[in-house]
């Protein structure tokens, strides 16, 4: 073959690998903006006093939506319906409901092309609705308050826009535990 020949192919070739290394680095790229929403367990810790009858575990579920800045670190904003909990003795009971709206910041660990663990860490603001009846009638109270948030995490991403992603988060000041699995879609 002659140099011109072997020049052309060669150019030709690594025409080929910088258009197939392009097209490669869009379909797997993580920048942008998505949403997702998750369901499952949330624990209010704690013991139940003597005497008394406790369920301390209900279901809870949430949305979030956030921005990927690269393949290391995202921000997400979420808001959560923790459930219920519920103390009761004799003829007496109390149901505590809570909220909360907040904000996270997720280190994100690449484990091929995949799955991708995390950890989160972030603050939100937690309401609480309480309802105690009893023989003398009904009562409501309501709180709120500031909250920080951390969690660890994982997801498995089935195609390039779909994940799914199973996380636990603490909310530390509300001493609630939440265990939950979701779908995420990234645009």
């Amino acid at each position: 073959m002659s140099l011109k020949k072997t020049t052309i192919v060669a150019l030709m070739a690594a025409s080929g690998l910088a258009v197939s290394s392009a097209s490669f680095a869009q379909a797997n790229k993580v920048e942008g903006f998505y949403i997702g929403g998750s369901y499952g367990q949330t624990e209010a810790q704690g013991s139940c006093p003597s005497g008394f009858s406790c369920d301390l575990k209900d279901t809870g579920w949430k949305v979030f939506g956030g921005y990927r800045m690269n393949r290391n670190f995202a921000i997400e904003g979420f808001y959560g319906n923790w459930g219920e909990i519920t103390v009761g003795v004799g003829a007496a009971s109390a149901k505590v409901e809570s909220t909360t709206f907040g904000v996270a910041a997720l280190g994100i660990l690449p484990l091929g092309e995949q799955f991708e663990v995390f950890g989160k860490l972030g603050f939100g603001s937690t309401d609480m609705e309480a309802t105690g009846s009893g023989p003398g009638g009904t009562a409501t109270a309501s709180d709120s308050g500031s909250d920080v948030l951390f969690g660890v995490g994982a997801a498995f991403n089935i195609t390039r826009n779909f994940a799914i992603r199973a996380e636990w988060e603490r909310l530390n000041d509300s001493e609630i535990d939440i265990l939950s699995i979701g779908l995420q879609y990234r645009f």
